[in-house]
């Protein structure tokens, strides 16, 4: 095997539950009947019973027993002798048992001996073990939470309805699962962390510090510097590490090297015990820095460290300056001295049961961030902490992130120990992320200052001393440069104040205000907002959900959306509110003989309002710098608050925002009697010059048209009148009503100098409710690209409103848009699957009954 093998690569476990304390160890579980399944690590209990074909189990139920987890596993043999064998010429080595996550009360035996006890489900155990036998049995104990929770402790300062138990404030685990109200998803209860047996020679990284930095030269440029510092296994004299405790000594190693973007830089050497300490920095003279994707390139650097004829890969780093001004009221987010408009959502786990997705899962799921225009990701203080590779991926397409603490809605205690616990795993955490460019807030939690102040608690109480002292104490230390937020939303003379600093928007939403209410609060960051139930595309709601009539009522429905705890209302409810707003329908009438489209109205509904949020405050008078939804996917299949579904299908309102968020933008907002305002922005370094065309068109044929010359600056924007364009009064904005509308669609395009469509966008004067009509002439024709995707070209005779791409199996590019009369345009089909059948659907207009099939 190899000398750095995991011995556990590919052990099998199986895992089984037990009453609460039945078993003290795990010789007590042979005595037990018990019914063992198989499960995979990392993962959890309820994922075990997913894959078993078991019936879902409640979170109390998965809290309320003990479960077991084990595998047995051979120990390797070296030189044709086993380890643990009587053979005294092979001697036993050491190795390192590395615990990644487990949730949550865990203690871990291995053959009968118990080696370690953690109450931490964020932080990773390391442990030295020597003398394997020949056949070995890992076995792990996840004690029941639910006897804990009913232990007397000191009572919190606020109560919340966010959390099944406040006593949940004392242990460090996460809220998913355990939020009254969610979407309804299993408590992880688990190793749901990669478990390693390494050997100990192998001079493995156990703690890893990279801080890259970079400035400004007086004479232009930006050089570099990276400082280290690293803990390694000290490796033993040979491959196998055998006698190495034994001599108390080990493989010497007087000198390490640095290496990063063709710099080498010498680190000092310190044996600690039986681990190497390794420290040094390196100064590059001339880096290129990092941007988000929206904005700029992301170089990347490699870099190594060599110990003596070791190379230890430590993954990549990239050199950005981020800055945030809070002057006045605002959070506005800078890159390397840019004023950046943050767009994205809010992380949760791409597989909330498991808790676990492969790399090709997270890649595809940030790459529909990153397609959308998003540039920003938000890690909740719900949730739990992302991996290195989400951080890695990140840095590579150009997404940023905002990473909280885990802590939410609970009051965190005042008790060293608490502290303690925080402490170690922010170390670990911070220590991890600080390498990445893509790092760019940290944050004490979610809604710590929200509840109190929601609860009556005084000013002085809104604040605790653990986020408004530990822990910026440390991200100061551990990530210096990262921008620091005590809470999220927090600023204003309430915490939750939605034009001074960082809110949670919900006015368009859950309070359902009326759409100028997105001006008339004039949110300077929104950090989690926009809250509704989102439809999936049909192909979901059919193949998955039981079809359009069981959508809205029925009970595994209803499990995917969001209500709040003691409410007799949920999101669904909500957008139907803005269904009738909107278009004037009742989808609970429509449900009744048109389920297909009602659950239609409500995606267009969605769609629209999201849209205009985002023009609304990302047009370059807006005093906002930010939007971040509430969700990107959704937790469970259904109609939850994602613009992402369960499986990964982007949903109406993914494709109406990518239009609004793109680098080089047009943006049209309703300035009521003011007319249309036109607002072009360009987050790109290099300034763009172009034609604007402005089209105004009835339901049947283009009525008039002008055009402009525009410059947009590089990183800026341009506002203006859409009057300003036309010679005399136009009705644009259908303000006036001096009669019936004069157009029904307005047409804005940017383009450049060659006549390339640069971005573009579309207005609904009067709002969108249109009368629906027979037919408008859709027409849909194909042909293929590669063996994986298909270029779709649609047409209309007449206005086609919300045309939506409907191909089974396949993901269209753009979908849930507007095309004029006599328009056409191309989408590209991407096939779900390799080796699949032609593409085969249809295309639908909300304002037409006939729809166009699709097929070769």
């Amino acid at each position: 095997m190899a000398a750095d093998a995991d011995l556990l690569e590919s052990a099998e476990w199986e895992c089984a539950a037990t009453a609460p304390g039945e078993a003290d160890g795990p010789c007590a579980l042979e005595s037990l009947p018990l019914r063992w399944i198989r499960a995979t690590v990392p993962g959890t209990a309820a994922g075990a019973l997913r894959d078993a074909g078991m019936a879902e189990r409640s979170s109390a139920e998965l809290d309320g027993e003990d479960w077991w987890f084990r595998c047995r596993f051979p120990a390797p043999v070296v030189a044709g002798v086993t380890v643990g064998s009587t053979d005294r010429t092979n001697p036993p080595g050491a190795w390192l048992l590395e615990l990644a996550g487990l949730a949550t009360i865990a203690d871990v035996w291995l053959n009968g001996v118990h080696l370690v006890h953690s109450e931490e489900m964020f932080t990773t155990q390391r442990e030295r073990i020597t003398g394997l036998r020949p056949v070995n049995e890992l076995a792990i104990r996840f004690s029941a939470l639910e006897p804990m929770l009913s232990a007397r402790r000191p009572r919190p300062r606020w109560k919340t309805a966010g959390a099944s138990n406040q006593n949940l404030r004392w242990f460090r685990t996460t809220l998913l699962g355990r939020q009254p109200g969610w979407a309804v998803t299993p408590a992880p209860v688990g190793p749901w962390r990669p478990v390693h047996l390494f050997p100990w020679s192998s001079c493995r990284v156990v703690e890893r510090r990279l801080v890259p930095r970079c400035r400004s030269g007086e004479q232009g440029g930006t050089s570099g510097t990276l400082s280290v510092d690293l803990l390694c296994t000290a490796p033993g004299p040979d491959l196998e590490g055998a006698g190495a405790e034994d001599r108390g000594g080990g493989l010497e190693v007087d000198e390490a090297r640095l290496e990063v973007g063709g710099t080498s830089a010498v680190l000092a050497v310190e044996r600690i015990g039986d681990h190497l300490r390794l420290r040094g920095s390196a100064v590059l003279a001339a880096v290129d820095r990092w941007w988000p994707h929206t904005h700029g390139r992301q170089p990347l650097y490699p870099v190594t460290a060599v110990v003596g004829g070791t190379r230890l890969e430590l993954g990549s780093v990239g050199f950005r300056e981020v800055e945030v001004d809070e002057a006045d009221g605002r959070f506005e987010v800078a890159v390397n001295g840019a004023r950046v408009f943050c767009r994205g959502a809010c992380w949760y786990p791409i597989d909330p049961v498991a808790f676990t997705e492969s790399e090709d899962e997270l890649r595809v799921t940030l790459t529909l961030v990153r397609d959308a225009g998003m540039n920003m990701v938000r890690v909740p203080g719900g949730t739990v902490y992302p991996d290195g590779r989400f951080f890695s991926m990140c840095d590579q397409l150009g997404i940023m992130v905002w990473q909280d603490a885990m802590l939410a809605f609970l009051d965190p205690p005042d008790d060293d120990h608490f502290t303690q616990l925080i402490t170690e795993e922010l170390t670990e955490v911070l220590s991890e992320a600080a390498a990445h460019p893509s790092l760019s807030v940290v944050c004490g939690g979610q809604e710590l200052e929200e509840q109190p102040a929601m609860f009556g608690l005084s000013r002085s109480k809104w604040q605790s001393p653990l986020t408004a002292t530990v822990i910026p104490a440390l991200a100061d230390r551990l990530a210096p440069g990262v921008p620091y937020l005590t809470s999220s939303p927090s600023g204003g003379a309430l915490p939750f104040q939605v034009d001074h600093g960082v809110s949670h928007y919900t006015g368009v939403g859950v309070f359902m205000r009326p759409l100028t209410d997105l001006r008339q609060a004039a949110p300077r960051f929104v950090s989690e907002g926009l809250a509704f139930s989102v439809p999936p595309d049909s192909d979901t709601v059919v193949d998955r959900c039981g079809g359009a009539r069981q959508a809205g009522h029925d009970p595994s429905w209803k499990r995917a959306i969001h209500h709040d705890t003691g409410g007799s209302w949920d999101l669904e409810d909500v957008r139907d509110h803005y269904v009738g707003v909107l278009f004037g329908e009742d989808p609970a009438l429509l449900r009744r003989h048109e389920p297909e489209r009602a659950l239609d109205l409500g995606r267009a509904a969605v769609a629209h309002v999201m849209a205009e949020a985002m023009a609304e405050w990302r047009r370059p008078g807006s005093p906002c710098a930010g939007l971040l939804l509430v969700g990107l996917r959704d937790l469970r299949l259904g109609a939850g608050w994602g613009v992402v579904d369960a499986l990964g299908r982007p949903k109406a309102p993914w494709f109406t925002l990518a239009r609004a968020s793109r680098p080089i933008t047009v943006l049209v907002t309703d300035e009521g009697l003011n007319g249309l305002g036109i607002h072009l922005v360009n987050d790109t370094g290099t300034a763009v010059a172009g034609a604007l065309d402005v089209e105004l068109y009835s339901a049947d044929h283009r009525v008039e048209e002008a055009t402009a010359t525009v410059e947009i600056p590089a990183r800026g924007g341009v506002e203006l009148a859409a009057y300003s364009l036309f010679d005399g009064f136009r009705d644009l904005t259908y303000a006036y009503r001096f009669g019936p509308r004069s157009y029904e669609l307005v047409m804005v395009r940017l383009r450049a100098g060659d006549g390339t469509v640069l971005a573009g966008t579309s207005f609904l004067p009067g709002g969108p409710a249109r009368t629906r009509v027979p037919e408008i002439g859709l027409q849909t024709s194909l042909r293929p690209v590669d063996d994986q995707a298909w270029s779709l070209s649609i047409s209309t005779r007449s206005f086609a409103q919300f045309v939506c791409v409907d191909v089974p199996g396949f993901r269209s590019e753009d979908s849930w848009f507007h095309l004029e009369p006599g328009g056409s345009v191309v989408t590209i089909l991407h096939s779900e699957c390799s080796g699949g059948p032609a593409p085969r659907g249809q295309v639908r207009a909300l304002n037409a009954a006939q729809a166009a099939s699709v097929s070769p």
